[in-house]
């Protein structure tokens, strides 16, 4: 998952100073989370400043134009002429001065302000719209008319002159577009990236808690019933009443939109400021808009009951099942646990009491709620991937602390806190003598202890052994001591380990076909082959456009979406959907792939758990020659993998996949190696692809032992040339028309092995033969290793062929 993280914000809870926010990127990646873009602030707003409208006038050729004039600072009053329908006297805005870049309107390319004369009237600058100079996402209410500073942000003190960045705090400040991998949900959050970031940089770590003192009392406070214990191990809520909502301040409306979140009001945007920040998703109910039960205000943690129904916040209602979780009423449903909350019982502007609650939800139950409903969340991903019950109370108590900041209210009661059981932190062992190996490197034991205690472990060295508890945040992560190895080895940094080979036995000498699969798509690609890679995953509309069957497909039982709902049989109807996907911008292809296909598992007759995967190879030829094409790729690899004898078969089946007529299969001792031909037209239809198209399936393993790289020559024999002259001779044989020239040709190979080369050169049919007949015309080359052949013996090799050929395929010399 990627993370957008202000490194100003970061500054607040690590010590940064000195530290360029390159320098940061390029050294937290190398041991933490990813940085993989970083976005400067304000960099857009360049000659953009802050102006105070001292006065309008009406322009004199224009009705729908104004003269504002504009005080930019220094003294300075700007003349501009302006058509915004909100413009007014005594107004803050943006000014865009001459050399300014701005999108004109909020649409098109960015262009250079230049000194304009509009209707007459020389105009020194632009009052801008949010849209205009890049923002629209934090100001949406000002998106086409005059970003009114003064209103937009209140409690800003403003001064004429002042550039806009620095106003807004922009300035200097940069974004973090960051990889953080699926266990670390901790570092999803500023502070648990600080934390990473003091580690690594080792520096100091700044982030302090925020405390709640609890009353005594439960008055006021809600009645919390948790049936599904299981799926929700702890629930915590508390109650405040007299707050005043709102839009919210332009520190937080900021720090939201920085991290790609827009503002909705002071209340939500602060449980999504606390999720950003804690990694704890949280949520805010109204208690107006809630139904109270036989014993006042209370909520539910169950499953749905049958029937039931939400409409979350995105307008959107949803049918629950019995699997789904629900946060509910007196009255029903009023959030889908970890997932979304509904429209009834949301916080809007008239809201003054409210119950911010936070939980801990069952993983895989959130994730298997989401793929039902098909409804995902910024909470959801995080709840799906694994949360600590330990991180509930700082997460309640820096959310009532910046309520009680923002929108002031009292705390009513105390913390309801519903917890299925109170569970121990874990401690692993491992010794110093164990880490040095795993890593490949002496690490000094003082080294390896504070790199663990920088990140939070509690630890102490017994004798040569680290016992190290984990810390609350870490505890969905962190399994055994060999994680510890790894912890050490990353604050260590991989770039300080020596790279050094390891010694042993590679895996190219374990699998031969791991090299044979890296050498055949060397081969492919210096055919001038394109390797794709397409998902293992298939639709049932895919396969029946490609006139495949899925009925005999494993199915998944959780598809993302339809789109992979089978594990595909074949890699044909992918290559040719990649096929209909370019062909607007390549006429002529030439692709490949090779990866495995998926049938239902079996061994002997019995079910097993897991697929038989089989390795193939298939490829697309689209464009002229697309026949010849595949064919001969077929044969060039058949030839550099050393199969010989091959026996071609035409494909004559109808109504298929494959074109009758113009498809091909070769046979190695009655084994199939590959099919080659073109793909029927009706198929191409179906994809909506124009022209022909030749493919090519290859099997390369199989459960029954057979493929190409079963056949394949994996040690080459060379024999030295006959230092004996050839003889050669040519033949012509009668045959039946629908004999295959590959046949003919092994046929007489076989005959003896002084037959060198047999090579085609003529094919006849019509005046002067049979019906049904035609005539093959081939050179044939005769050698010896041990003497120059004679021509008593040559022809009597040519009646040995002659005889041999008349008896299998009734041919009769012409």
């Amino acid at each position: 998952m990627n993370t957008l993280t202000s490194y100003d914000w970061l500054k607040h809870y690590v010590d940064l100073k000195g530290v360029s926010v390159e320098e940061f990127a390029k050294r937290v990646s190398l041991s933490g989370p990813g940085v993989e873009k970083i976005y400067p602030q304000g960099v857009d707003l360049q000659q953009v400043v802050v102006g105070h409208v001292t006065s309008v006038e009406k322009h004199p050729d224009a009705d729908k134009l104004r003269l504002a004039s504009v005080d930019v600072g220094e003294k300075k009053a700007l003349t501009i002429v302006c058509g915004g329908l909100n413009l007014a006297e005594d107004q803050w805005v943006a000014v865009a001065l001459v050399g300014a870049r701005v999108r004109w309107h909020g649409e098109g390319d960015l262009i250079t302000l230049e000194p304009a004369t509009i209707r007459g009237v020389a105009s020194e600058g632009m009052i801008c719209a949010a849209n205009e100079i890049g923002l629209a996402e934090a100001f949406p209410h000002a998106e086409r008319e005059i970003l009114d500073l003064g209103v937009a942000i209140p409690e800003m003190k403003l001064k004429a002159g002042t550039p806009l960045a620095d106003a807004l705090g922009l300035a200097g400040d940069a974004v973090l577009d960051s990889e953080v991998t699926t266990n670390r949900v901790d570092a999803m959050g500023v502070v648990g990236f600080a934390r990473e970031a003091s580690a690594i940089l080792g520096k100091k770590f700044l982030w302090k808690p925020a405390t709640l003192k609890a009353k005594g009392s439960k008055k006021g406070a809600p009645t919390i019933h948790v049936s599904e214990k299981k799926l929700c191990p702890r629930y915590m809520a508390v109650r405040l009443t007299g707050v005043k909502n709102g839009p919210s301040p332009w520190w937080l409306k900021k720090r939201l939109m920085q991290a790609g979140l827009n503002s909705i009001s002071a209340l939500v945007d602060i449980t999504n400021y606390v999720m950003l920040e804690l990694a704890q998703p949280m949520h805010v109910f109204d208690v107006a808009r809630l139904a109270q039960g036989k014993k006042g205000l209370e909520i539910s943690v169950r499953l749905a009951k049958k029937g039931e129904t939400l409409k979350t916040f995105d307008g959107n209602e949803h049918h629950l099942d019995e699997k789904t979780l629900v946060i509910a009423d007196a009255e029903g449903p009023v959030a889908i646990a970890g997932v979304m909350g509904g429209e009834r019982s949301g916080a809007y502007y008239d809201t003054t009491d409210i119950i911010f609650e936070a939980a801990t939800f069952d993983a895989v139950s959130v994730r298997r709620t989401a793929r039902r409903l098909n409804l995902y969340s910024d909470s959801q991903t995080r709840f799906e991937k694994g949360l600590s019950p330990h991180a509930l109370p700082d997460a309640i108590a820096r959310a009532v602390e910046l309520a009680l900041d923002i929108c002031g209210g009292t705390v009513v009661g105390s913390v309801v806190d519903e917890r299925a059981a109170v569970s121990k932190p874990a401690t692993y062992r491992i010794s110093t003598k164990e880490v040095d190996e795993r890593i490949g490197v002496s690490i000094p034991k003082a080294t390896q202890i504070r790199s663990l205690r920088d990140l939070g472990f509690t630890v102490k060295l017994v004798g040569g052994t680290i016992h190290a508890t984990v810390p609350w945040w870490r505890d969905q992560d962190i399994e055994s001591g060999q994680d510890l190895v790894e912890e050490i080895a990353r604050i260590y940094g991989y770039a300080n380990i020596p790279p050094v080979v390891p010694g042993g036995t590679s895996l190219l000498q374990v699998d031969p076909s791991i090299r044979m699969e890296d050498t055949l798509k060397t081969i492919a690609a210096g055919a001038g082959l394109t390797e794709t890679y397409t998902y293992s995953f298939v639709s049932d509309d895919l396969y029946r456009k490609a006139g495949y069957d899925s009925s005999g497909c494993l199915h998944v039982q959780n598809p993302l979406t339809e789109e992979f709902a089978f594990m595909r049989t074949s890699l044909l109807p992918s290559l040719l959907q990649v096929v209909a996907e370019n062909q607007e911008r390549a006429r002529e292809q030439r692709l490949f792939e090779i990866a495995n296909v998926y049938y239902p598992p079996s061994t002997s007759g019995v079910w097993n758990d897991l697929p038989d995967e089989h390795l193939e190879m298939g490829c697309a030829f689209l464009g002229d020659n697309a026949f010849a094409n595949a064919k001969g790729f077929v044969e060039h690899v058949l030839a550099t993998h050393g199969i010989t004898d091959v026996f071609w078969k035409r494909l004559t089946e109808k109504g298929g996949f494959w074109h009758a007529g113009r498809s091909v299969q070769a046979f190695k001792d009655g084994a199939l190696l590959a099919t080659v031909g073109e793909v029927a037209p009706n198929i191409l239809g179906n994809m909506g692809i124009d022209g022909r198209v030749a493919m090519v399936d290859c099997p390369l393993t199989s459960s029954d032992g057979t493929g190409l790289f079963t056949h394949a020559v994996h040690a080459r024999q060379y024999t030295v040339p006959s230092p004996f002259p050839e003889s050669k001779r040519d033949l012509a044989l009668v045959v039946p028309d629908r004999t295959e020239y590959a046949a003919l040709s092994l046929a007489i190979r076989r005959v003896d092995a002084c037959v060198a080369s047999v090579e085609w050169f003529d094919t006849y049919a019509g005046k002067g033969l049979p019906e049904q007949k035609k005539s093959v015309a081939m050179h044939l080359t005769f050698s010896a290793p041990n003497k120059t052949l004679t021509s008593e013996e040559v022809d009597a090799l040519i009646a040995r062929i002659t005889s041999a050929v008349k008896k299998e395929f009734g041919a009769e010399v012409r």
